[in-house]
């Protein structure tokens, strides 16, 4: 049977043993056919051959077909079902599902899911919580954690190899300048990669050395998970290119991190980073984790720039086209940026939030944190550890008693001080995470920055007050390090020592809602630290 008679007796219901009456509908990609049935799906693979990916024969979409079984039951048994062979029948003018006449093709077979159930949907309709993430990380530390590092896997996590992936990316690019990204950032981004392979080399050998060279996901994005009774299930892993696959797991983490950063999520993707660390232990994540960020934007932006050569795309599409691929080259260059300042860092950098209860203050330290691989210090947290009691009990004393008192709460800026100069110390970066109300306690910080030579950074949360009020009724029903409530909002508010315009803080706005807005306000903190 020809190739384009076997396309049409896909859509036969028939062919699945269905009654002539039912609907089957074909999606198609440029290295698919997925055929929607009533209740499963079937991926049969093209007979292609791109280089990187070889489906030209039957066997090798055999063997795809299998591997795609194997590799995805690892991540999300339960929508994986089995291979099934299409066969001929009547003398070769129709085909049935694992019928007992010669095997034409192979496919995979799944359950199929609502599509409005998988991540990206939900990520729009704002119905991914932090308790989705903590279920993300618990299933992708397990999956790491049960993944051997062999010798055969971790040779693709050498320099050499790692360098290719990055490279190959400039290389495919080069007749992309000022089409989908500019000759500036092509430069910058391009420049970045390469003082990172001579100066920071020996983060990635770290990384090899100690097996973190896995095989992973590949494809780890929010369009490839899907929520299926109740349950998170990650899907469609890459089985066709073992390249793409034996990774560093902090290739497939800055993934689906890049991922939220640009659905405009970047407080829900600090969330995972921290979340992923800390029950992995994987500390040395954030030494690699804005290269593998960086390259994760580029790709997408380099595979979203090959449609534009499609003939038949309209004008209108090619606009919004290259407004998609105009964001993941921005946000590549952004940790590119942050790339050049970790390699050319000398001396530390203190950030100091500032602004008031429910403002978000604690999202961006952690924002900040991830971003520039820095230790976080929180009042909340000290004043708790200093008086005995557990971060997490709640003391809700009156305004200015207690451990709220004036002079409690200059002991807590003390020591908050304190454990912020054991870090500089170190040459490490640092997050003093407060409300800094009083001036006094803000020249504190400023004069342990002058101690250290570090580059001070005072960064002022604001919010509207709605926003605030919400957030802090949200935070009494949770379980959090914080005291704050809304009578505390508006007696700061009353109290609060504005800054003045010596101290020019950096103004986030934790409530903007679109990625340009929240890449601009970041890309402002990086602007700072070039100034000083």
């Amino acid at each position: 049977m020809d190739h384009e008679s076997f396309v049409q007796q896909l859509k036969n219901p028939q062919t699945y043993h269905l009654p002539k009456d039912s609907l089957v509908k074909i999606i198609q990609t440029h290295i698919s056919f997925v055929v929607l049935t009533d209740d499963y799906a079937f991926k049969v693979k093209k007979p292609v051959n791109f280089g990187f990916l070889d489906f030209s024969t039957l066997d090798k979409r055999k063997r795809y077909c299998e591997e795609e079984l194997r590799l995805n039951s690892r991540l999300c048994p339960q929508i994986y079902e089995e291979v099934v062979t299409f066969t001929e029948k009547s003398g070769g003018k129709h085909i049935e599902i694992n019928g007992s006449g010669p095997i034409i093709e192979y496919a995979v077979k799944m359950k199929q899911f609502p599509q409005q159930n998988i991540m990206t949907q939900l990520l729009k309709n704002q119905k991914i919580s932090k308790d989705h993430i903590d279920e993300l990380v618990n299933s992708l530390v397990l999956f790491y954690s049960q993944s051997k590092s062999t010798e055969e896997i971790a040779s693709y996590g050498s320099i050499d190899a790692v360098k290719k992936n990055i490279d190959e990316n400039f290389d495919q690019t080069q007749d992309k300048i000022d089409v989908t990204i500019s000759k500036d950032q092509f430069d910058r981004i391009k420049q970045a990669n390469e003082r990172f392979f001579t100066d920071k080399k020996d983060d990635l050998i770290k990384r090899r050395k100690n097996g973190f060279i896995k095989s992973c996901h590949g494809d780890l994005h929010s369009g490839n998970i899907v929520l299926v009774d109740d349950s998170l299930c990650v899907f469609d892993c890459i089985e066709f290119n073992k390249r793409f696959r034996y990774i560093d797991v902090a290739s497939d983490i800055g993934f689906f991190a890049m991922d939220l950063d640009i659905q405009s999520n970047p407080y829900l993707s600090s969330y995972f980073i921290f979340k992923y660390i800390d029950k992995s232990n994987d500390h040395c994540l954030l030494t690699v984790l804005n290269l593998y960020k960086s390259y994760r934007a580029y790709v997408r932006g380099k595979v979203l720039g090959f449609q534009l050569d499609d003939p038949h795309i309209e004008e209108s599409k090619k606009q919004t086209l290259l407004n998609q691929i105009s964001a993941y080259f921005d946000l590549s260059s952004y940790y590119a940026t942050l790339m050049n300042i970790q390699v050319k860092q000398k001396e530390p950098i203190l950030f100091m939030m500032s602004g008031l209860t429910g403002t978000g203050k604690s999202t961006v330290a952690e924002k900040l944190s991830v971003d520039y691989n820095a230790v976080i210090i929180n009042t909340d947290i000290v004043r708790k550890e200093d008086a005995g009691m557990d971060k997490f009990e709640r003391h809700l004393d009156n305004p200015n008693t207690g451990l709220y008192s004036s002079k409690k709460v200059h002991h807590t800026y003390e020591k908050v001080i304190e454990k912020a100069r054991d870090e500089l110390k170190k040459g490490k970066n640092v997050v003093l995470d407060a409300t800094f109300q009083k001036q006094d306690h803000r020249m504190m910080a400023k004069n342990l920055s002058k101690e250290f030579n570090a580059v001070f950074i005072p960064v002022f949360c604001t919010c509207p007050e709605s926003v605030a009020k919400k957030w802090l009724d949200e935070r009494l029903k949770s379980k959090s390090v914080s005291d704050g409530r809304w009578e505390i909002y508006q007696l700061q508010k009353d109290s609060f020592d504005m800054f003045t315009d010596e101290e020019q803080p950096v103004i986030i706005d934790t409530s903007e809602p679109t990625f340009a807005s929240q890449l601009a306000m970041f890309s402002s903190v990086l602007e700072r630290i070039k100034m000083e």
